[in-house]
């Protein structure tokens, strides 16, 4: 029932943005004007004075997917046949870009509402304040861009990749949701054709429960820097992993972020829920604080792209302990069977022709801290590659890529095969 009234909600909007289409192109007397881009959705302004523009645009992504998971000698396939992303968006900006508002709403999981907030900018556009929950600004850099961009396609369940294959090994383990709800802070700067973008934030560090606060549990403080030496990169180029614009002249950024997220109860500092069997010295419930430091680099030129990114994850805490009583101690070592404890990098390389066929490959590498069994962090190799063809202004995306993950150590043991087939629709 809720595959054929997503499907039908789809198809609605699809007859109605086609019609407008039709009907409405540039009004050139008029004070409003419809007109639609593909791969962008339907623009609808209103004032050209005070620039009232809407933007509706809606995702589409019907997958397969067969997987082979090898633990200790036993074997286990499956395949299922799944709609990857259903997003429905609308944004809403006002003059000149000084008033800015989103929702995006995903049908793929419970969530319903994946992101909603306000922005306001300085007439000078050089300083902007969001308040409402958003992508946020402390992950690594492919976190940052929609999953409409990914260009490794796969399931996802309210924006959350439920087997890694879409950004490897580095974000499965350590990042899962990449929206978060607060107050973000950002202002960018020039040294002569360099660009800078500082931005920090204060969020619940619940992830995506928003509305889900946990008790005796804090805020979560993070900031990042982005350098781009050779000047801004094309539309969000800077922040997806090809190079679907073809940047003209080589372009290269480096970022640096840091987060930490005091008391909390999940394991990477980005939900609630997930942590428990840690006490105070009074024998009350308690919890950790979780900090996230990421270093990142990419670089694109005609079509050629490369990006690298590094994630280290460690605890801070006194007086905690694993029991009641008071007479076990939280060390790292037994804090690494909570919290994702370790590192990862992420390397991936890929290129786009001028006609639309891109291919990339990716490896990942997650490092525990503690190479003990009941780390949650296990010592991984992930290895990708994958094949697009882009059509239609990106608004039409074809997708075939396999994954290989080998995790070894002193955990359990186990190899798993990912591949997935898939089809992106967007307008």
């Amino acid at each position: 029932m809720k595959l054929k009234y997503t499907l039908f909600i789809f198809c609605t909007l699809a007859v109605a943005f086609q019609s407008l289409r039709a009907q409405v192109s540039e009004v050139g007397k008029s004070d409003s004007n419809v007109r639609y881009v593909a791969g962008e959705g339907t623009y609808i302004t209103l004032s050209k004075k005070d620039k009232f523009v809407f933007n509706i645009n809606a995702t589409l992504q019907p997958g397969f997917q067969l997987k082979s998971e090898d633990v200790e000698d036993v074997t286990t396939n499956s395949e299922q046949l799944s709609l990857n992303l259903v997003r429905l968006g609308l944004n809403f900006s006002a003059y000149d870009n000084r008033l800015t508002m989103a929702i995006l709403s995903d049908f793929t999981g419970i969530t319903g509402i994946l992101e909603g907030w306000i922005g306001i900018a300085s007439k000078n556009k050089k300083y902007r304040l969001v308040f409402g929950e958003r992508q946020t600004n402390t992950n690594n850099r492919l976190a940052m861009a929609d999953e409409r961009y990914a260009s490794i396609m796969a399931p996802t369940i309210s924006g959350k990749s439920n087997d890694g294959s879409i950004y490897g090994g580095l974000m499965q383990n350590f990042v899962s949701t990449t929206r978060e709800g607060g107050l973000f802070f950002e202002t960018n700067f020039s040294i002569n054709k360099m660009r800078l973008y500082p931005s920090v934030s204060i969020t619940t560090g619940e992830g995506q429960g928003f509305f889900d606060p946990v008790s005796n549990s804090g805020f979560k403080y993070g900031g990042r820097i982005d350098f781009m030496p050779l000047g801004d990169f094309i539309k969000n180029n800077a922040f997806i992993s090809q190079d679907i614009y073809h940047e003209p002249k080589p372009k290269f950024a480096v970022g640096v972020a840091d987060s930490y997220n005091v008391k909390t109860s999940n394991s990477i500092g980005a939900g609630n829920g997930t942590v428990s069997g840690i006490y105070d010295e009074n024998g009350e419930a308690a919890f950790a604080n979780y900090n996230k430091f990421v270093l990142d680099l990419i670089f694109k030129y005609n079509g050629f792209a490369f990006v690298g990114e590094y994630v280290d994850g460690s605890i801070h805490g006194k007086d905690l302990f694993t029991d009641t009583s008071g007479a076990v101690r939280l060390t790292p070592e037994n804090a690494s069977a909570k919290y994702s404890l370790g590192s990862a990098i992420n390397l991936q390389s890929s290129y786009v022709t001028h006609d639309g066929w891109a291919v990339e490959g990716r490896y990942s590498y997650v490092k525990p801290e503690f190479d003990v069994a009941t780390s949650i962090i296990q010592t991984q190799h992930w290895y990708t590659i994958g094949f697009n063809k882009y059509m239609i202004n990106n608004a039409l995306k074809f997708g075939i890529n396999a994954t290989y993950i080998d995790q070894n150590g002193a955990g359990q043991n186990k190899t798993t095969w990912i591949n997935n087939l898939a089809v992106q629709i967007s307008f």
